[in-house]
């Protein structure tokens, strides 16, 4: 598909990667999402991260690679890069430590578990995560299965306990729904959950809507759905929820799971930046409301593949260190080829 250049950006400046002179030996990580926390500091949510020399992740042997890892990251100037930042650690601080660990009978040769976006509510940081079942003989990128979406939470030393689902296994929403938390954002009175349900190619994922009332964010039952809500076609639809889920009302689709969301005032719009597909395009979509309509995907930036093998992913804006009123925004997305946070500056017409 042929996607046309944004005419809402003005310029992008290529950032490079990020996170890599850090005293923990870290040299890849996907992921990469942040949650802007209430003492002034970010934190920062990767996938699985691997230590040491690797030439590539496609084929990689996952059996030792931590499958989710964080970082503190202070608000500062990122216009040069993230140039501040501390990994969370195993107490002897030589290795980054596994934030959402197994449960037996989980095992990291067969399971992963990708912590994906957040919110702090009260003193608590909620994290939502994907539980993935995977055949440690086949690439993960193409043969990983979503068994669903889980919830841990973790006071201020960021030791986070998994939460159990209603029907006492640990994902609330199953992998034949959408995996809610992939973005989570704070609006009004409650906090809005993105979805994706993926189809077998991962890569053209449609999204949806779920929110809840922080203070009940621990009640799988007080979570309503978006079920009804405008589109281009139809844009004097009014939004309906439900407390059940229904795949009647997709947002938009195109979106390899990961995907940000925010109010940018600016601009006078929400907008959505994420990867389109697994191609090398980061797009831009906007809506007047969160509940759209959304519009078509314009392109933000073509990053040059490292390899013709490269897959691109994780595309997401970080808004909480956005400038001038969200004329200037960050977004990270991740080459599969190179398999490092790389980092881009926005900057609106």
């Amino acid at each position: 598909m042929t996607l046309q250049d944004s005419p809402l950006v003005a310029s992008v400046r290529d950032l490079g990667v990020q996170f890599l002179k850090n005293d923990v030996d870290i040299t890849g990580q996907d992921a990469v999402s942040s949650v802007e926390l209430a003492d002034g500091t970010t934190f920062w949510i990767f996938g699985d991260t691997i230590e040491g020399p690797f030439d590539s992740i496609r084929g990689f042997e996952l059996t030792e690679v931590l499958s989710n890892t964080g970082a503190i990251v202070p608000l500062q100037d990122i216009s040069n890069g993230v140039q501040e930042f501390r990994y969370l650690t195993e107490p002897d601080g030589t290795r980054a430590r596994q934030l959402i660990r197994f449960i037996p009978p989980e095992h990291r040769a067969r399971q992963r578990l990708w912590a994906i976006h957040g919110a702090q509510v009260g003193d608590q940081l909620y994290l939502y995560y994907h539980r993935i079942t995977m055949d440690p003989e086949v690439d993960v990128f193409e043969t990983f299965v979503l068994d669903g979406m889980g919830v841990a939470k973790a006071g201020p030393d960021h030791h986070f306990e998994r939460m159990p689902a209603p029907d006492g296994t640990h994902e609330w929403w199953k992998g034949d729904e959408p995996g809610f938390g992939v973005w989570v954002q704070e609006h009004g009175d409650h906090l809005y959950l993105w979805g994706s349900i993926q189809p077998a190619e991962k890569s053209s994922g449609d999204m949806y809507l779920a929110r809840v009332r922080p203070e009940e964010i621990e009640d799988l039952s007080a979570y309503s759905y978006l079920v009804e809500a405008p589109t281009l076609q139809r844009p004097g639809v009014q939004p309906r929820w439900a407390q059940t889920f229904t795949p009647t009302a997709c947002l938009f689709s195109d979106v390899p799971n990961e995907m940000s969301s925010s109010w940018n005032e600016h601009l006078g719009a929400f907008i959505s930046l994420t990867t389109y597909r697994r191609e090398n395009m980061l797009v831009i979509r906007t809506a007047p409301e969160l509940t759209g309509p959304w519009s078509k995907p314009q392109v933000v930036f073509r990053p040059e593949p490292a390899h013709p093998e490269s897959l691109f992913n994780a595309g997401k804006e970080h808004p909480e260190f956005a400038r001038d009123g969200g004329r200037i925004t960050y977004m990270t997305f991740i080459d599969s080829s190179v398999y490092v946070p790389h980092l881009i500056e926005i900057s609106f017409a």
